[in-house]
């Protein structure tokens, strides 16, 4: 067994090492990173998870890191290239504190000041998010609000998308994602649209490779991408009956003496199942497995639609959007209502479209190389888990100011306007950043000045990334925005314009403003400080040839380890006997 110690050094190397690979791809005016393989393959992609997963990560704490990373993106579905910038820095303005110090930084030291980041993180920076931050979002939007052209959420779309495509690609998805959900909201709750589609979205898309973005549509029906086996135009409402078997599956109550007499009872079997098909009035055969010739010959001579191969979790997803009736024979077998069936084209394939009655979309995302489209349906996916943890928050902020618990249906206007009003959202582009800079800074009766002004200094490199082509002119809206700020809150009472930041993105006087969540930016902020309190209390990492076990040990094998350990004994015995 080797030991490798850590210390503060190794830490900012690593993450240093992963912050060169994402700040080049950060912001809009990022570029994207072309990995390539000795076999040839490449991917472009400027995704940030995408980035660091496709990352050859030897050094444990690197991969201890990316863990943290796809932990936070997993939960807000933004902020993995944030995470490392922002990670890095901290670091390195812990390491930079050393020259105000007496020595360096002791293992002890380390770990006291990664404890007192995790305090600050819980109370300092709930502090000044809700009594300043959030204030300043909601009257923002109070007195801008002729500036917010079109909804809020087209603007939490745009924000996101636009640090994450090319310039050309963000409108176009922008506007294609903000189709896709209204049209299946349907002016139903918008909180449960947004978990519904987050929790099946590998369900509701289809990519397809070849075509620019701009070909990307929001089709209506569940788009299967297999092409039907038997196809017969049917008009509806269609019974439709989901199978996970075969129907030359014969049961082992049926004994077979020779081959001749099995294939009799199997055929027989086949044609008693096929027929109760039609008094069940069966018009369309969706198929997990192929199915036997005779079963294509006869829905052909009964103009019976089939489907086969058809991936099991998407009809079972099927048979749960649409009420699906359960037959007791012959098993595994669901019956379903639908609206049509229909065959589409979309890149050159025929794909089968299936119409239910709940109102089901499907987003289709085109792109013209496979690393691009992976791309795209990730920026899509994470865009949802972003609506998700910001309704979430919304939903239990309502909750502890609400004394009424009763279930009310909460439309997508209603929505998005009282995120709006209540302070969830802030324009993008550093603002979050520089507004928790000032109050760290400047907040009272702080428990703990010296982790303040480490976590309010290092946020500074968000925008200082964003705007990193022209550090000057980034200075001097800083010193501005902060002189601004500093006079608004003490006349905040009165009528005073607010400070508005004008650089980044979305911020010209010709396009529109973009938005992002403040508990999705809380969050990070934390996730942060978290994985740095990992970081700073790893003393030494041992490297063993043995597996690891990360779970709960059961008693089973809690006796093995005792077995192995007398065994090991006993030999060791014999050995020194002998």
């Amino acid at each position: 067994m080797q030991e490798e110690c850590v210390s503060l050094q190794v830490c900012v190397g690593v993450v240093g090492a992963l912050e060169c690979v994402v700040r080049r791809c950060f912001g809009p005016d990022g570029g994207s990173v072309l990995f390539t393989r000795d076999t040839g393959e490449t991917l472009i992609t400027r995704h940030g998870q995408r980035l660091l997963s496709t990352l050859h990560l030897q050094h444990p704490m690197a991969r201890m890191v990316l863990d943290c990373v796809c932990a936070h993106a997993k939960a807000t579905g933004d902020g993995t290239k944030s995470f490392i910038l922002l990670l890095a820095t901290l670091l390195r303005g812990i390491q930079d504190s050393h020259m105000y110090r007496k020595g360096s930084w002791s293992v002890p030291g380390l770990r006291n000041l990664a404890n007192r980041l995790m305090a600050v993180s819980r109370k300092e920076l709930e502090d000044v998010i809700t009594h300043k931050i959030t204030p300043y979002a909601s009257l923002y939007c109070s007195r801008h609000s002729y500036k917010l052209e079109g909804s809020v959420l087209d603007l939490l779309i745009g924000g996101y998308i636009s640090g994450r495509v090319g310039i050309g690609q963000a409108d176009v998805l922008t506007r294609v994602l903000c189709e896709f959900f209204h049209k299946v909201n349907q002016h139903q709750d918008a909180v449960e649209t947004i978990s519904f589609i987050h929790s099946n979205f590998s369900f509701m898309y289809t990519p397809v490779t070849g075509l620019p973005i701009g070909c990307s549509e929001v089709i209506e029906g569940l788009v299967v991408t297999r092409d039907w086996s038997v196809w017969t135009e049917l008009q509806g409402p269609i019974n439709a009956l989901i199978l996970y078997e075969s129907f030359g599956a014969v049961g082992e109550n049926i004994s077979v003496c020779i081959q001749k007499d099995h294939l009799h009872r199997t055929e027989s079997v086949m044609k008693q199942k096929l027929a109760s098909l039609l008094d069940l009035q069966v018009r369309v055969i969706l198929s997990s497995v192929k199915q036997p010739e005779i079963v294509l010959q006869w829905a052909r001579l009964n103009h019976v639609s089939l489907l086969e191969c058809v991936d099991s979790p998407q009809l079972e997803f099927l048979s749960n959007i649409s009420a699906a009736e359960t037959l007791s024979h012959p098993p595994l077998q669901h019956l379903v209502m639908l609206k049509y069936c229909r065959r589409v084209q979309l890149g050159g394939h025929c794909y089968a479209s299936l119409g239910t009655f709940t109102h089901m979309h499907t987003l289709v995302l085109c792109a013209p190389a496979p690393g691009l489209l992976d791309q795209t349906v990730c920026v899509s996916q994470g865009m949802f888990a972003m609506l998700q943890h910001l309704s979430e928050s919304y939903c239990q902020t309502l909750a502890n100011t609400c004394s009424d618990q009763s279930k009310s249906v909460i439309s997508s206007q209603d929505l998005w306007g009282e995120i709006m009003h209540t302070g969830g959202v802030i324009p993008v582009g550093g603002t979050f950043e520089f507004l928790l800079h000032y109050y760290l800074l400047n907040k009272r009766n702080s428990c703990d000045p010296e982790s303040c002004r480490l976590l309010a200094e290092a946020l500074l490199c968000l925008p200082r990334t964003l705007y990193a082509h022209n550090h000057r002119r980034f200075l001097d809206i800083q010193i501005c925005f902060l002189d601004d700020l500093k006079q608004w809150d003490k006349t905040k009472e009165q009528e005073s314009q607010m400070p508005e930041l004008r650089f980044g993105f979305g911020f010209s006087e010709s396009s529109a403003l973009g938005l992002e969540s403040v508990s999705g930016k809380k969050q990070l902020v934390v996730s942060v400080v978290q994985c740095l309190h990992r970081l700073l209390c790893v003393g030494a990492v041992l490297h063993t040839c043995s597996p690891l076990r990360t779970g709960p040990q059961t008693r089973d094998e809690e006796d093995e380890e005792e077995e192995e350990e007398k065994l090991e004994g006993s030999n060791l015995t014999q050995s020194t006997d002998a």
